[in-house]
């Protein structure tokens, strides 16, 4: 799987990379081709996950919810994930 990340700095709290890590072990154990970005803006994550076959789409979606509802973390979802084909979701900090 291929990962993206953009304006991250160069330490990063641990928290962080841990979830970022066990997200990506989450979308991959689904769809290990698939690609991910990750930009950080002043107050939120921003992530797009682009899988590499359509069917794959929902599968992910399911992970990617049940694995932040563990944290008890509320997701701002892309309302136009099925014309695009790619998972697009915010995590405010």
């Amino acid at each position: 799987m291929e990962v993206v990340r953009k304006n991250f700095p160069e330490i990063m709290r641990d928290n962080d990379v841990i979830f970022i890590d066990n997200l990506v072990a989450c979308i991959e154990a689904v769809d290990e081709l698939c690609s991910m970005e990750i930009i950080k803006k002043d107050n939120k994550y921003h992530y797009r996950v682009a899988p590499s076959v359509p069917e794959y789409l929902e599968p992910i979606l399911y992970e990617v919810l049940t694995f932040n509802n563990l944290f008890g973390i509320r997701l701002e979802l892309s309302k136009s994930m099925k014309a695009s084909s790619t998972v697009t979701f915010d995590i405010e900090i």
